[in-house]
């Protein structure tokens, strides 16, 4: 792995301990109840992920960590990307979704891709463009897609950025699979 010169400065500036010139004799104890500005900021800058198994498929959930003026941390877990492990690791794609837009139908999709069936008589997409979705819990996505693939049956689309609703789609989608899933999903603690 490379790091550019900032990042090893950001990280050597984090482990640097600076030393009083002359100790004094009569040492105090002191006792801080904030996390050190080094630290904090470190945590402040960081991207984790926690990665959590379900049946043949693992949920990856972002950390974010948040730290208020008085020092207190709270992590705070966004809705997790769901992998499909079967065969290759890809990420898992729901169909019957309902999702609504102007010209197309979604039969299916994730967050990397998507497959639309024209409901007009327009000509399918040929060329990479904005599209606006609306799921069925009215939130709204904004998305570029890039066509892959046509068929008789519509158009494979890989989505090449999200400019509106990452959060949401990500969160529509791990609700979807649950409710597939939900045998998955079940409390396995009974006695």
């Amino acid at each position: 792995m490379d790091m550019t010169n900032e990042e090893l400065n950001f990280i050597s500036d984090l482990f640097q301990v600076t030393v009083p010139s002359k100790l004094r004799d009569n040492h105090t104890l002191t006792l801080q109840s904030s996390i050190p500005a080094n630290i904090a900021e470190l945590l402040n800058n960081t991207k984790l992920t926690l990665l959590a198994e379900v049946g043949d498929y693992q949920l990856w959930f972002p950390l974010e960590i948040r730290i208020d003026k008085t020092g207190i941390v709270t992590p705070v877990l966004s809705a997790p990307e769901v992998i499909d492990t079967q065969g290759i690791k890809r990420c898992w794609r729901g169909g019957n979704l309902n999702i609504r837009s102007q010209d197309f139908e979604v039969e299916s999709i994730s967050s990397t891709g998507l497959f639309l069936k024209s409901t007009t008589q327009k000509a399918p997409l040929a060329i990479e463009q904005q599209i606006k979705l609306t799921l069925p819990n009215k939130k709204n996505i904004t998305i570029d897609i890039k066509p892959v693939r046509f068929s008789k049956r519509g158009m494979a689309a890989k989505i090449t950025h999200i400019h509106q609703g990452k959060e949401h789609l990500r969160a529509y989608l791990f609700e979807a699979h649950k409710r597939q899933n939900a045998n998955l999903y079940e409390s396995t603690n009974s006695l």
